[in-house]
């Protein structure tokens, strides 16, 4: 229990948000997906990111060196997601993007919130911003055939991340009254996000248990692979490596399902990848938090 009991205020918070999700469904409660998305994407997430980033004491240098190791976590979590879609023979447009982008926003950052405070989420936010962009543009081109720029541009996370970083770079501050408002909208976005990760988890059936199983344990190994991979090769030490880790960990987007379906990708295999996952990672998270020092 010595063991146990330092995670429990970092994991349970997480379990008992996404069990609302799950019991809202379960007394038929209606929930508009479209809504919620809409505005935790539009209002809740860019406030979160602003409001976050210019309050928080990171330096510019440490941004920099968070955005650098997002893109080289998603690269080296890429070449690891193709040659598991080679050795095992998969579809590389129906496997490839599930395999590379994990629940970085809806689970990763109230789990970087928990177990490393502000400053762990201000990271955590820099590398949902940076693997946000890449679903979005990168992942969509993959699975559409075709590149996704003008809906990439339309997104405003990516709009309240260029800010943020205005911000950082130039040390300004934003007036007490912003910043404030701020702060008051982001904070619905991680309740949000785990209810809807809840919710969507009860609307999704784990098809071909086998299959979506061992692709639920793939996403885990590919992403934990590239983050270790990142923190090696970039020498990275202390909140971010924990950070990068913590992150890379976590299991198959919710989003990587509602692109599937859209995009008639294997969405029953992937959304039986998505449960799994998740299911699992209550147990490897917990795991790798305790190897992370988080006491």
């Amino acid at each position: 229990m010595s063991l146990v009991s330092p995670l429990v205020p970092v994991v349970l918070p997480v379990i008992f948000c996404a069990a609302i999700g799950v019991f809202w469904v379960r007394f038929k409660q209606p929930f508009d997906h479209e809504f919620v998305r809409r505005i935790v994407l539009w209002i809740g997430a860019p406030a979160l990111i602003v409001g976050t980033l210019s309050k928080t004491a990171i330096s510019a240098e440490l941004l920099a060196q968070v955005l650098l190791a997002s893109f080289c976590m998603l690269g080296f979590s890429a070449m690891f997601a193709a040659a598991v879609c080679v050795l095992f023979r998969l579809n590389v447009r129906d496997f490839l993007i599930p395999l590379i982008f994990g629940n970085f926003g809806n689970m990763g950052l109230p789990l970087c919130l928990f177990a490393f405070g502000e400053e762990g989420l201000a990271i955590g936010l820099g590398i949902f911003l940076v693997t946000t962009i890449s679903h979005f543009s990168f992942g969509v081109a993959v699975l559409s055939g075709k590149a996704m720029v003008k809906g990439m541009l339309s997104s405003p996370i990516i709009y309240a991340g260029a800010l943020a970083c205005i911000l950082i770079f130039n040390h300004w501050t934003l007036p007490l009254s912003i910043q404030n408002s701020l702060s008051l909208l982001g904070g619905m976005s991680i309740p949000l996000m785990l209810i809807t990760l809840g919710v969507s988890l009860s609307s999704l059936r784990l098809q071909g248990a086998g299959k979506s199983l061992g692709l639920g344990c793939l996403r885990l190994l590919v992403g934990l692979g590239g983050g270790v991979v990142t923190v090696y090769v970039l020498e990275l030490e202390g909140m971010l490596r924990n950070v990068v880790l913590l992150q890379s960990a976590t299991p198959a987007a919710v989003f990587n399902y509602l692109l599937a379906m859209q995009y008639r990708r294997e969405p029953d295999t992937v959304a039986g990848m998505v449960v799994s996952s998740t299911l699992i990672s209550f147990v490897s998270i917990p795991v790798l938090l305790y190897f992370l020092g988080v006491r």
